[in-house]
């Protein structure tokens, strides 16, 4: 008898599995890296994921397929329309993961465990940046999640690439931000400043990922006074806030509860404080998620009862 549920987070960054009952009851978790299928590509993607469940598996004391799945939740960064729902769909299919499966994107997971009552408003910043949004009568929309070159404002490679032109500009006398100088080469562990253009413009040093890892020291910086950082910071909060304003306006929604995710703005409650105070819309109680597959478990929960 199928009596476990399986819930994926997989981001640009890392991808994370848990393994419950039928009751939630979380028995298993495992990680493995990237499974956003847009930037590692879908073979990649799928070997992540199903490392990922296998490391959860391991680590309920259970072989894969032992105890079948009932019914399963993607949850994956990069799955942003209805063919890169079906093109996952068949390749994950192939792996037999569970009876049931369902992909969405990254961002459905948030406001899944973010917000109780299945509506609302989740804005993530983690690599990359979007928000999305579901009213009670289950209508959704989002704004974001463009990727880093068309978009992806007040992410982490984002503030990073903020930072670090303020930190070049500085090598060259053309601004004065020495403590994004600073940090930026101390980050890197590097000698001079010239040694950016070989360490940024490497194939796996320069990935959205590798740079949005600079982020957290530039809002540490933010947090510990330093005003160019703080710079970067406030205008990460006014294009967040754009987004987290657009979203609610679009669904007509009045006080929507808000659930924050993604790295950046788990980090930083200086952020999330800016973006919620200038997003000029009324909002309702916001909570930070810190564990989005928490969500795709709730999800998966849902189809499993669903379908019976």
């Amino acid at each position: 008898m199928a009596r476990l549920l399986l819930g994926v987070d997989g981001g640009a960054t890392k991808t994370r599995a848990l393994l419950a009952d039928l009751a939630g009851r979380v028995v298993g978790a495992g990680t493995a890296g990237s499974s956003n299928y847009q930037s590692v590509g879908l073979e990649r993607a799928v070997t992540a994921i199903v490392e990922a469940i296998r490391a959860a598996f391991a680590d309920a004391r259970l072989m894969p397929g032992e105890d079948e799945v009932a019914a399963a939740c993607f949850g994956l960064a990069g799955v942003d329309r209805p063919d890169d729902r079906e093109r996952l769909s068949g390749r994950l299919e192939r792996e037999r993961l569970g009876r049931r499966m369902v992909i969405v994107n990254d961002s459905e997971l948030v406001l899944a465990a973010g917000c109780s009552d299945g509506w609302g408003v989740a804005l993530i910043s983690g690599t990359g940046s979007i928000c999305f949004g579901r009213a009670p009568d289950g209508r959704t929309t989002r704004a974001g999640g463009w990727g880093y070159i068309l978009g992806d404002e007040g992410s982490g490679f984002d503030i990073a690439v903020q930072a670090l032109r303020l930190a070049t500009r500085t090598a060259d006398g053309r601004a004065n931000a020495p403590g994004l100088l600073r940090a930026a080469l101390a980050f890197w562990e590097l000698d001079a400043p010239e040694q950016l253009i070989g360490l940024i413009y490497q194939r796996e040093a320069g990935a959205p990922g590798s740079v949005a890892r600079f982020a957290t020291r530039v809002l540490e910086l933010a947090e510990a006074g330093d005003p160019d950082a703080r710079r970067v910071l406030e205008r990460a909060a006014d294009d967040l806030a754009l987004h987290l304003a657009a979203v609610p306006r679009r669904l007509g929604l009045e006080r929507p509860p808000v659930a924050f995710g993604g790295g950046v703005l788990r980090a930083s409650a200086l952020l999330r404080q800016a973006v919620y105070e200038r997003a000029g819309v009324p909002l309702g109680p916001a909570t930070v998620v810190d564990d989005p597959a928490l969500g795709a478990l709730a999800i998966a929960r849902r189809l499993a009862e669903a379908l019976g």
